[in-house]
Formats: C-alpha cells, sequence, structure tokens
C-alpha cells in the first residue's frame, strides 16, 4: 500500500556518507575538501527528503488510513519525527554551506574543516537518531497495511458470530475472500469483490466481513477495538447485517436486535437487514429472507445491494 523505504540509523547514515566521500580522490587539496564536504551533504539531504517524502501526506489521506495509521502509530508523533528530519537536513546544509566557504580561502586549515564539518554534522544525525528508530518502527507497522480501494463502493458485513457472514460473502463475492490484517484485530478484515458488468463498462463492489468488531456489543470491545470502528466508519456506503432467526448462531434474537440497533448509531449509512437459515427457522421475521445453505434469497439480495449502491 504504501511504499516506504527502509529508515537507516544515524550510525549507518553517517558510515554511508563518509564512507562515500572518502572515496574521493584528488591532488587538490581544496578541491578534494569541498568534494568530500558536498557528497557527504548531497547523500544526507537526498536521503532524509526521501524518507520524509515516501511518508503518507496525512493531509490528503483518507480518512479510514489516516485513523488506522493513527491508531497504529500516532500520527502526532510521525509528524513530529518527519518534521525533525526536515529539520535536520536543512541544519546539514547550512553546516556544508559554511564549511565549504572556509575551504575556499587561500589560507584554509583543510584538515580542521573537515574534521569539525564532519563532527558537527554527526551531532545533528544523532540529535535525530530516536526519530530516525521510531520511523523505522512505524514502517514496519504501517507496510502490513493491506490495501482497501477507498474508492470502491463498499459493503460491510456485520452481524454476531455464526450467522453466516462468511458464507453469505463468498456466495456474493466473484473472488475467493482475502483476509486482510489489521491492527485492531487479530482476526483481520475479510475482503472479497463483485464485478458487474455495465455494457462495455466494468465497476468492482468491495465486500468486508469484519469480525472481532461489529459481532459484539460496545461494552464487550476494548480500547483498540473501539478505535478501529471509528475507522471502519469511514469505509462502508451499505451494511447487510445478517439475522439468524434459528438462533442456531447461539445468540438470542433480543441481543441481535440490540446488536443491530447499536450499529444503526455507530453508523450513517444505508443498510440491508437480512434473516439468514430461513431454510431451518422457516422464516420468522419481516426482513428479507436468504438461506446461504440453499441459495434462497441471495439473487435477490445481489440485486438489491446493486439497487442501493450504483
Amino acid at each position: 500500500m504504501f511504499k516506504i523505504p527502509p529508515i537507516l540509523s544515524a550510525d549507518e547514515l553517517l558510515d554511508k556518507a563518509f564512507g562515500r566521500a572518502k572515496k574521493i580522490r584528488s591532488r587538490d587539496k581544496k578541491e578534494k575538501t569541498i568534494n568530500k564536504i558536498s557528497t557527504v551533504k548531497q547523500l544526507l539531504n537526498n536521503t532524509l527528503q526521501k524518507y520524509v517524502k515516501a511518508f503518507p501526506s496525512f493531509d490528503n489521506l483518507h480518512r479510514f488510513y489516516y485513523e488506522l495509521i493513527d491508531l497504529l502509530v500516532g500520527v502526532d508523533k510521525l509528524k513530529k519525527s518527519l518534521a525533525s528530519l526536515d529539520w535536520a537536513r536543512k541544519k546539514i546544509s547550512r553546516i556544508a554551506a559554511n564549511g565549504i566557504k572556509k575551504a575556499k580561502k587561500e589560507d584554509a586549515d583543510y584538515r580542521k574543516i573537515i574534521a569539525e564539518v564532519y563532527g558537527r554534522i554527526s551531532s545533528i544525525v544523532y540529535e535525530i537518531n530516536p526519530h530516525l528508530t521510531f520511523l523505522e518502527e512505524a514502517r514496519q507497522k504501517i507496510k502490513t497495511l493491506p490495501y482497501i480501494d477507498v474508492n470502491a463502493p463498499t459493503v460491510i458485513i456485520a452481524g454476531y458470530p455464526n450467522v453466516g457472514k462468511s458464507s453469505l460473502l463468498k456466495l456474493l463475492s466473484s473472488a475467493k475472500p482475502e483476509i486482510a490484517s489489521y491492527p485492531f484485530t487479530t482476526k483481520g478484515l475479510i475482503v472479497g469483490h463483485v464485478v458487474i458488468e455495465e455494457g462495455y463498462e466494468k465497476r468492482k463492489i468491495q465486500m468486508v466481513e469484519a469480525p472481532g468488531l461489529l459481532d459484539r456489543p460496545d461494552e464487550e470491545r476494548n480500547e483498540i477495538e473501539r478505535q478501529g470502528i471509528i475507522a471502519l466508519r469511514y469505509l462502508p456506503d451499505l451494511i447487510v447485517f445478517i439475522i439468524d432467526a434459528s438462533m442456531h448462531c447461539g445468540y438470542t434474537m433480543d441481543k441481535q436486535m440490540k446488536l443491530l440497533e447499536e450499529l444503526r448509531r455507530e453508523f450513517d449509512v444505508d443498510m440491508i437487514v437480512v434473516e439468514n437459515k430461513v431454510d431451518i427457522s422457516g422464516g420468522k421475521t419481516d426482513f428479507m429472507k436468504i438461506s446461504c445453505s440453499t441459495g434462497e434469497g441471495i439473487e435477490e439480495l445481489k440485486r438489491e445491494i446493486m439497487k442501493r449502491l450504483l
């Protein structure tokens, strides 16, 4: 999803910069000194700038991913660390420019100038080392975020465990569902897609099952899961909520209806409520009736989803 290069430590950055400068050869001591300083400055400037640009622009980031990254590593901490890298880059450029200016003087002590410039640059890089360490840790976490197309029409399938969420997702999706790991649930989000052909055009509908978050009331969720709900609020265009009136899922109708009302309060989006397992219950509610076992009502549900989204 986000292509962020590995973030080197202060020691690794300095070894790389000074190592490259060490390879410079010239009989002219002034030229050699200037080239060494320029090389160190350019490598550090380019590397730190690359790090800053590689992280997403939080002002333009979709709120779903913004909330995820904030939950995972903290957006404010990221901004602070990235600003520190930018500060260091500018500071190093000024130190290098001052060193080059001194090296151009007729009576310049080149060895002393190199030592002073390298020393001051090293101090700056070591000063931002905690930020480099944090950004590498953040990179490792952010790279685990799987791709969700935030621009595609998205359906979340919700309901208590064992009501048939996974079965419905498989019936509705043209592709085998993929398990996408997220920070707020060890079970992950399960993502599938339906491709709709309209004449010469193809449109994709994204379907997401969110186990571990939307399958129990708020009082049973931990703090991280509650924050995860905040992220999920930005994703769906439609929720399909499944009721099991046969209660083979192990949950009473009262509990299931309570969860339904809670999700209606939490998500200000369109919702379709379906009663699954009607082949067992015989159909006990006024909701749309389906059976993932027999296929009853599945095509009607598909049409209703398309009608609501497209």
